[in-house]
């Protein structure tokens, strides 16, 4: 749940029905609110300059009266630029968010500012780039701190670095060199396990039903099936082509394992993406008989992570800058090649890699970015926040919060 919500008028004429309905906030913003509304009970303010005084019709109180009315609470509108903070002061008076207080729809756009704003956390996001002795650029795990205006990143883990996953309080990483990485809290690598030589692979998923690894490898055109202990167990291949041609076909990137299926994005389903066909799908795959069923999404181009955030398949179409989600709708839509997911069930975290690929989308968007950054994603106001990175560091493959 969100700190301060956002909100409509018809759901303050729920919430307040047969409720007396209390303004908190005497100035502009409570005027703009109360022509919305049919009524209001009385108006509170924390400006002891304004108690006593008539506005709107009724007398400002200091906002101690609450105590007064608690059979039932007050349904109280934050009508103050202050509403983060007005917001706490009601929840250590015993107000629940969203039951006994919202804050004026009149605030919704300052709201969602001021929650990118103040925004605290820690993820970290995996890059591919060659391995560098430098701490700000190259291959490997950069740990992200955001603390409001603040934010700073460092390097925990050096490699060639894509998939990233927490598992059974760990953080599992793919590393073209070193294979599937096991790094505990303190970034310390506490198990390893090599991969096929030329193997490329990329995203990693664990299934709770099979008690195995399933890791896309992009240059064998497989996924490959390890147990918990990271022993390799066998593969399944997408089709014959590599076995025909002799070179990958499908550039296969991520996976995400739901339930008894495991979903693969993949740059072309035909196998076609070097002859310029870009008809990337996201495909599932049975996991308890390996068979391949369909694709469930297609039409995309350059898809990469996969991710389930309550009950809705998530993917990154990288060219066009897209996140798609509900039916595999576009919800956002970003300016450079759009590599890197994850979520806090508030904001999508959306990595943003330098664009080799730009000329195939000229004509297509009118602002093409070659900037690498990470971008914190609103979904319900379209609202963002983006961190920039280092133009050295032009990798980003996988975001995972902390």
């Amino acid at each position: 749940m969100r700190k301060v919500p956002f909100s409509s008028f018809r759901q303050i004429a729920q919430l307040s029905k047969d409720r007396k309905i209390v303004l908190f906030g005497c100035g502009s913003i409570g005027e703009k609110t109360l022509r919305r509304l049919n009524k209001i009970d009385f108006v509170v303010d924390n400006n002891p300059n304004m108690w006593n005084v008539e506005r709107f019709g009724v007398t400002v109180y200091n906002p101690v009266e609450f105590n007064k009315y608690n059979h039932p609470k007050p349904f109280v509108i934050i009508c103050t630029t202050s509403f983060i903070e007005v917001s706490d002061q009601l929840v250590e008076m015993g107000f629940r968010i969203e039951n006994d207080f919202i804050v004026s729809p009149i605030l919704n756009d300052l709201r969602i500012i001021a929650e990118l704003e103040s925004i605290k956390k820690r993820m970290l996001f995996s890059s591919g780039s060659p391995e560098q002795d430098s701490l700000e650029y190259g291959g490997g795990i950069y740990e992200l701190t955001i603390d409001g205006y603040e934010w700073s990143y460092r390097k925990v883990y050096s490699g060639i670095c894509y998939g990233l996953i927490h598992h059974k309080g760990n953080i599992i990483a793919i590393d073209d060199k070193k294979g599937i990485v096991e790094l505990n809290k303190k970034y310390n690598v506490v198990k390893s396990s090599p991969l096929k030589a030329g193997s490329r692979c990329h995203g990693i998923s664990y299934s709770d039903i099979t008690n195995n690894f399933y890791i896309a490898s992009s240059d064998l055109d497989q996924i490959l099936v390890f147990d918990k202990n990271y022993k390799y167990l066998n593969s399944i291949s997408l089709s014959d082509k590599l076995e025909k041609t002799g070179t990958p076909c499908h550039h296969c990137n991520d996976v995400c394992v739901i339930n008894q299926s495991l979903y693969v994005s993949m740059f072309s389903y035909t196998g076609n993406w070097k002859q310029d066909i870009f008809d990337g799908v996201v495909l599932e795959i049975d996991i308890q008989t390996n068979t391949i069923r369909s694709p469930v999404i297609s039409n995309l181009w350059m898809p990469h992570n996969i991710s389930y955030f309550n009950g809705c398949i998530i993917v990154l179409e990288s060219l066009r800058g897209h996140l798609r989600k509900h039916n595999a709708q576009v919800i956002g839509s970003f300016p450079g090649f759009t590599r890197g997911l994850d979520s806090d069930n508030e904001f999508f975290y959306i990595g943003q890699s330098r664009n080799r690929n730009y000329s195939k989308y000229i004509g297509l968007s009118k602002n093409i970015s070659i900037d690498t950054s990470i971008i914190v994603f609103d979904e319900e106001t379209k609202v963002s926040r983006s961190f920039q990175l280092p133009s050295k560091l032009s990798e980003i493959h996988s975001i995972l919060i902390l």
